[in-house]
């Protein structure tokens, strides 16, 4: 009995070895990619941050000094300053709309494949 014994407990314990390594490896591949996506939403966060600033500063100083200090008409200053307003609240918004949308998370991410496979 005791050599059966022995065999079936060094037959397990490689099956377990095997099994606990193969979860480490599955562990670390996790890891890699939550710091990846990590780094992506950071870099995302950043884009965003510099997206609101263009913003506020574009929107505050541009048009304000291209209608003080260029000689034009009135009805061109205005202009001038309703176009960079518009420009300058359209560019972040579409900034923001592009990188905040679900179908690019849904890809950073890599859960559309997910849902795929569990589809499946």
């Amino acid at each position: 009995m005791g050599i059966i014994s022995d065999v079936i407990r060094r037959l397990i314990g490689s099956e377990v070895e095997a099994s606990v390594a193969l979860v480490k490896i599955e562990a670390a591949i996790v890891t890699l990619n939550i710091v990846k996506g990590t780094r992506r939403v950071a870099i995302l966060v950043c884009l965003l941050v510099l997206c609101v600033i263009v913003f506020a500063c574009g929107f505050l100083l541009v048009p304000i000094a291209l209608c003080l200090f260029m000689p034009w008409t009135p009805e061109t200053r205005v202009i001038v300053a309703a176009g960079f307003a518009a420009a300058y609240v359209l560019v972040p918004f579409i900034a923001a709309m592009v990188l905040l949308s679900e179908r690019r998370w849904m890809k950073a991410s890599r859960a559309d494949k997910l849902v795929k496979e569990a589809l499946k």
